[in-house]
């Protein structure tokens, strides 16, 4: 009996560690070897501070005091250094043995609980930084940080389709290099949208893990779910303010346009413009070729516009054939009206519709900022009105 509880620790998957008053190891049974990488017979008669990790020396020193001040050591956890460099999560219970004078203690190995807890954590901090990401940048960098204690990660690079846009990389040459060894290749997607890859620099060939694997798919799900969020809120952004069938400011985003330039023209003490544009017979262009032709028409008009105005100036649609030009830094009456005939030339400009060419036609009032108003209501008035007032003069000169 007493033979085999000698024998006992020999059958034991926990270490169990005899260390004398000095620190000094008297003795380790087999299971060190599965733990820690080494021979009992390597660790037998060495200092046991010269196998934690430096990081957790201090705290260790301390344990040790109060088991030998005769208090147990119940769950103490701390980190050695395995033989071959890597790191070990121990979870302790030791007692002070006054007749033997030895702390006896007994090691169990809680790496693997330790990496769940990490990769857990991990996990949570990435699908908290994908939640509160507003850029893509944002996200890529926080995910990089949260990698790298999850992973030997070196550097990371983040490509996104159409156009092969690097998006995010902290690697010196950007992307990974062709046929680099040590790259891993992440597909970034949502919906069954490509969108591109994310690729990761770990240092070494070969296969992942199914842990690692299932870490990065994590990752690369959490990415296409922000890059599909943030592609639907700047779709909705667009479409808030801007015109979907011209492309052009709608007008609400021409309100805050107009907004600014009546402040940048009261500290500037300069003079602006308001065109309001409106198409003539544009009911009958809708009537006698079909509302396709319509918008094509206005698609066309919205271009012929734009082209005529200085790249700094606003062209906005603000209502069916309603359309406006805001311009800035404007001398007087006169170059307004000159860019107004301008327009209308250019509108004027015979398309073809349908199979039949048209001949579109524009009326156009013109305010002037400070002289017809100081603010968007009186602007808007006065434009409008001066327009309706060459729509009338135009039709009596035809009739």
């Amino acid at each position: 009996m007493t033979d085999a509880l000698e024998r006992l620790p020999e059958l034991l998957l926990d270490a169990v560690f005899m260390v004398d008053e000095g620190g000094r190891i008297v003795f380790v049974n087999p299971a060190c070897r599965a733990i820690f990488g080494y021979a009992p017979e390597e660790m037998i008669g060495r200092i046991i501070l010269d196998f934690i990790h430096p990081d957790d020396k201090n705290k260790t020193v301390a344990e040790m005091g109060h088991v030998l001040l005769g208090r147990d050591g119940l769950g103490f956890e701390n980190r050695y250094l395995r033989k071959d460099g890597s790191v070990a999560h121990i979870m302790w219970t030791a007692r002070w043995s006054p007749q033997d004078r030895l702390r006896i203690g007994v090691a169990r190995d809680i790496s693997e609980r330790k990496l769940a807890e990490q990769r857990q954590a991990g996990m949570l901090a990435l699908a908290t930084a994908a939640h509160g990401a507003e850029t893509l940048p944002e996200l890529f960098c926080a995910f990089d940080q949260i990698l790298q204690g999850l992973l030997p990660l070196r550097g990371m690079a983040v490509v996104l389709q159409p156009g092969e846009r690097l998006v995010y990389s902290s690697t010196p040459g950007g992307t990974a290099p062709l046929d680099a060894a040590g790259w891993h290749h992440l597909s970034l997607s949502a919906s069954g949208i490509a969108f591109g890859e994310m690729q990761l620099d770990l240092g070494r060939t070969g296969t992942l893990s199914a842990k690692e694997i299932d870490l990065l798919e994590f990752t690369a799900g959490q990415a296409g779910a922000v890059i599909e969020r943030l592609a639907l809120h700047a779709d909705l952004a667009h479409a808030a303010r801007y015109d979907e069938l011209t492309g052009l400011p709608n007008r609400r985003l021409f309100q805050d346009r107009i907004l600014s330039a009546i402040a940048r023209c009261r500290r500037g003490q300069s003079r602006g413009a308001l065109l309001f544009i409106d198409l003539d017979d544009f009911k009958q262009v809708n009537d006698e070729h079909g509302h396709v032709a319509g918008d094509q028409l206005l698609h066309a008009i919205a271009r012929r516009i734009t082209s005529c105005v200085r790249e700094a100036d606003t062209v906005a649609r603000i209502g069916g054939d309603e359309f406006v030009a805001l311009l800035e830094n404007v001398a007087d009456q006169a170059q307004a009206e000159a860019l107004a005939r301008k327009i209308q030339q250019v509108i004027a400009t015979p398309l073809v519709l349908a199979g039949r060419t048209v001949r579109p036609h524009a009326s156009i009032g013109i305010a002037l900022y400070p002289e017809h108003g100081e603010v968007i209501d009186q602007l808007m008035r006065h434009a409008d009105q001066a327009m309706y007032a060459s729509k009338a003069a135009r039709k009596a000169a035809a009739g």
